[in-house]
């Protein structure tokens, strides 16, 4: 944990620096690469989540009965108007439940999608800081996006495991000691946030551990090692997604760049400072091998 605020402060720092970075080396066109994209994911899961709600209505209202009643009686009226009421509720909640899952695949789709975008943006950052130069290869992008698809396919399954791992003994807990919920909610709501914080840090951190030709297994260590600078980076992402509806637009559009920028300007500081090893790679060689 000693090492876990520095590298978290660390992480507030870059991101917010990041902005700035983004503007005088004119990389603003990439924020319209995730904007282009999270309007047609959107009209697509919006148009999906349309088809599936009228798809599964009817089972479900089959399901528990839920058929109008013939009779003109106050009680067959009054077993109607529950049936319609009924209608409703699981509308509702089938909208709710499918827009929860949109809301937590989206970040995960955005990371499969962006990966060649992310993979230049680092590369980019990586070359005005250090001035090393990164021929374009198209040999070492699809391997930077394979790694990145990757990454992503693996952290979401981590990350959703403990998510429903979590909710099922929140659930648990609930049902059979529910003064005790009073507790477990809230802390099961803080490591959900950190986890998917420290997942989505993990993922624009890796693209430059790729690029210093550092295994996938001893990224996976030294993200670890560095965790105090995964959540802070994805952090903010995290609190973005927070906000209903909007927060997931901005977020998903300002995050991959802003992100990505910002992570690699803190490994490469802490590179700078001698505070991380492995990242000695002669980058002309590696782009002469590539």
């Amino acid at each position: 944990m000693n090492k876990f605020w520095p590298d978290f402060r660390l992480g507030i720092r870059t991101y917010f620096k990041s902005f700035g970075f983004i503007v005088r080396n004119k990389m603003m066109h990439f924020y319209l690469y995730p904007l282009l994209f999270i309007i047609l994911f959107s009209v697509g899961a919006t148009a999906g989540i349309g088809y599936i709600n009228d798809t599964v209505n009817p089972w479900i209202l089959d399901l528990i009965g839920a058929q109008p009643v013939p009779g003109d009686g106050w009680w067959e009226i009054t077993l109607n108007f529950l049936s319609n009421i009924s209608t409703y509720v699981v509308s509702f909640l089938v909208w709710l439940i499918m827009i929860y899952i949109f809301y937590k695949i989206s970040k995960y789709v955005v990371l499969i999608v962006m990966s060649p975008v992310m993979a230049l943006i680092s590369e980019k950052t990586d070359a005005v800081v250090t001035g090393q130069s990164f021929p374009f290869s198209w040999k070492q992008l699809m391997k930077d996006v394979v790694r990145g698809i990757r990454i992503a396919l693996r952290n979401f399954i981590f990350e959703m495991s403990i998510t429903v791992s979590l909710l099922i003994v929140n659930l648990f807990i609930t049902i059979f000691l529910a003064p005790l919920s009073v507790i477990t909610s809230p802390a099961v709501l803080v490591i959900n946030f950190l986890v998917s914080a420290y997942y989505f840090g993990f993922s624009t951190m890796d693209y430059t551990n790729e690029r210093y030709r550092v295994s996938f297994r001893d990224s996976v260590k030294k993200i670890r090692a560095q965790r105090g600078l995964a959540v802070a980076n994805g952090g903010i992402f995290a609190l973005w997604l927070m906000i209903p509806i909007l927060g997931t637009f901005i977020g998903t559009v300002f995050a991959p760049v802003t992100c990505t920028v910002g992570a690699t300007l803190a490994l490469l500081e802490k590179r700078e400072k001698g505070a991380i090893e492995g990242y000695e790679l002669d980058i002309d060689q590696k782009s002469i091998e590539g």
